[in-house]
């Protein structure tokens, strides 16, 4: 339940990792930014962003290669961000820093060199016209009124500057950036639309029941055994698994009930998963999501169930599920069930807070008594995992 009294936030960065895609819905590059928690209507003047000390400790903490996934990775800068001559991360000044004197002689030198540099919330102003012709991307505020956000695209434009539209939320902020010229838009969309109830194949059934399965503690292999191997996608999906480069084993495995056992149950929560999350067309950046918000919720909640809470949370945000009914299909517990419902309890707290996060929003976490950088940590910490898991389960398409 949400503590009357919620902590302070803490000075320890909150780095929040979200992807930059096209107009196709194709993720082109991921940012990696401290926001500190503020609800999304208060004013930019009230962000109190982390000292270079912090973020720079943290990105020492932190797999940045493999949160960049193959594809640039826009950084908060740092004075070691802005003088490193790293061309694997495209370093992303705020507005406000760019502005300062000293800044600028960094920015020619980046250019100078074909180091790449961004700026998030460009506003027009002087000084970030001035730099404007030395800077690869501009990230621009989506709510902006549509004339002043059309004008701040064009202008960019004709400095050749390939324009990011931030802080867009639905579906229909995404079309609307997208609508007034904008190259890319920053961020996941809330899902939004009726949920249903149903809609799922008899094979995504089995991998809803056998998620419930993978719940119960302990674990009954026999029933998880009998499930898969009467469903022919899953005993296909377990078999190719187990013998796939994943385990390198030295001799195939021909028997389900052998290649449950070894696969175990995260790599079987991560199967079922997929073939809910609709993998014949799902990339491997939209699974890494997925399996990252069960990885950091069971971390965060330190509690197994935490793991199918968070997947099945984020299948029904991907499918529109109604909850509830998933929920009733999988078989949850009580508790289970409360958690992913009504976000009650421990594991409710922790998918709260992680989804939340996912979207931009870290001060919800403050609301269940949960400091927005443990969430941040656990979120970083279980995105190289999911990435794996995920690559082992998909291609890329």
């Amino acid at each position: 339940m949400p503590q009357s009294s919620p902590p302070e936030p803490s000075a320890t960065a909150t780095l929040v990792h979200q992807p930059v895609t096209d107009p196709t819905g194709r993720v082109t590059a991921y940012t990696l930014r401290d926001i500190v928690p503020h609800q999304r209507s208060a004013p930019a003047a009230e962000s109190i962003t982390a000292t270079d000390e912090s973020l720079d400790t943290t990105y020492d903490q932190t797999d940045l290669a493999s949160l960049a996934a193959g594809r640039p990775l826009l950084l908060q800068a740092t004075r070691r961000v802005l003088t490193s001559d790293d061309d694997t991360v495209i370093a992303d000044l705020p507005a406000e820093q760019a502005e300062r004197a000293q800044v600028g002689p960094i920015v020619a030198w980046r250019h100078a060199r074909d180091l790449p540099t961004s700026m998030t919330g460009f506003t027009g102003t002087p000084g970030q016209l001035d730099l404007l012709p030395r800077l690869t991307m501009v990230g621009v505020d989506a709510s902006t009124p549509d004339e002043d956000l059309a004008r701040l695209i064009d202008v960019a434009h004709e400095s050749g500057v390939t324009v990011v539209a931030e802080q867009a939320h639905t579906v229909a902020e995404h079309e609307r950036a997208f609508t007034l010229g904008a190259d890319l838009v920053e961020g996941r969309a809330v899902p939004d639309g009726d949920l249903e109830r149903g809609g799922l194949s008899a094979g995504e059934l089995s991998c809803v029941q056998l998620l419930g399965m993978l719940a119960e503690e302990p674990v009954d292999y026999d029933a998880v055994t009998g499930l898969v191997a009467a469903d022919p996608n899953l005993s296909v999906g377990v078999l190719h698994l187990v013998n796939s480069a994943v385990f390198a084993l030295p001799r195939p495995v021909d028997s389900v009930r052998r290649a449950v056992v070894m696969v175990g149950p995260r790599l079987l929560w991560a199967l079922a998963t997929t073939s809910l999350n609709r993998s014949e067309r799902t990339s491997t950046d939209e699974l890494w999501h997925v399996l990252a918000r069960g990885l950091a919720c069971w971390d965060l909640a330190d509690d197994d169930a935490g793991y199918t809470v968070g997947l099945l949370s984020a299948v029904a945000d991907e499918r529109r599920l109604d909850p509830a009914w998933l929920a009733q299909m999988a078989g949850l517990s009580e508790s289970a069930t409360a958690a992913l419902v009504w976000l009650r309890g421990p594991v409710g707290a922790a998918l709260a807070s992680v989804r939340a996060h996912e979207f931009g929003d870290p001060r919800v976490s403050l609301g269940f008594g949960i400091d927005p950088p443990a969430v941040s940590r656990a979120w970083l910490d279980a995105l190289p995992e999911a990435r794996g898991i995920a690559a082992a389960l998909t291609v890329e398409q």
